[in-house]
């Protein structure tokens, strides 16, 4: 219970110190307890169920599944001016390793467009999920003999780099959250007020914008 009273007590600080600074919440989000996501007026976190370390991982093993498939690329081969060896199946092989790629690092942002459209507010994972799943298709349809085209590492370097993009930003986020967090931790209980009747002692919380507080030496 001591925990949990801590938790809110510090939430409310980091959200009045946002009002008090006169700061949006972070990166455009509302601002949370610690104890994960919550739906803000009916409307969904793009970030929800979503972790630094889970777009690490999906970013690293993408990447090396990336590789080869870059490798296999008859336009690469091409351009940089090496051919790589005949082996059965081995044109199947970026279709395979692309079909990976999406399933595993690619999935987690059409289940954010689909939260999106569910809360008819498209944005940055509907516009990423458009992209990945049109590049998908349509390497396949190239694969299959439908159309001369093979764009298989495109699409895998794609989804690489909105991973990598999103671990930057859930990284930069976390770090910003846990400075605001510690920066509200400093924050006292409660405030001397200065008003016509002389001060007095109120909740932080009580405090507003452009109230003057007096602050004693070695206080907080």
């Amino acid at each position: 219970m001591d925990h949990d009273h801590h938790q809110h007590d510090l939430a409310e600080r980091t959200e009045h110190l946002e009002e008090a600074t006169g700061s949006a919440p972070l990166s455009g989000h509302e601002h949370e307890p610690a104890g994960g996501h919550e739906e803000h007026g009916g409307g969904q976190d793009k970030h929800a169920g979503h972790s630094v370390a889970m777009f690490r991982d999906k970013f690293w093993l993408s990447l090396a599944l990336t590789i080869p498939v870059v490798l296999l690329s008859h336009d690469i081969q091409e351009l940089v001016g090496y051919t790589v060896g005949k082996f059965p199946g081995i044109e199947y092989a970026p279709a395979i390793l692309g079909s990976i790629i999406f399933l595993y690092g690619g999935l987690v942002f059409v289940r954010g467009a689909v939260g999106e459209l569910r809360d008819r507010q498209p944005g940055m994972m509907t516009l990423i999920s458009l992209a990945i799943v049109v590049a998908f298709v349509t390497s396949w349809a190239g694969t299959l003999g439908l159309f001369e085209v093979e764009i298989w590492w495109e699409f895998a370097t794609l989804i690489t780099i909105m991973l990598l993009c999103h671990w930057l930003e859930m990284r930069s986020i976390a770090q910003a959250q846990g400075a605001l967090a510690a920066l509200a931790a400093l924050l006292p209980d409660t405030a001397e007020r200065v008003s016509e009747a002389g001060t007095e002692t109120v909740p932080l919380s009580a405090l507003a914008l452009g109230d003057l507080v007096l602050v004693r030496p070695g206080g907080r």
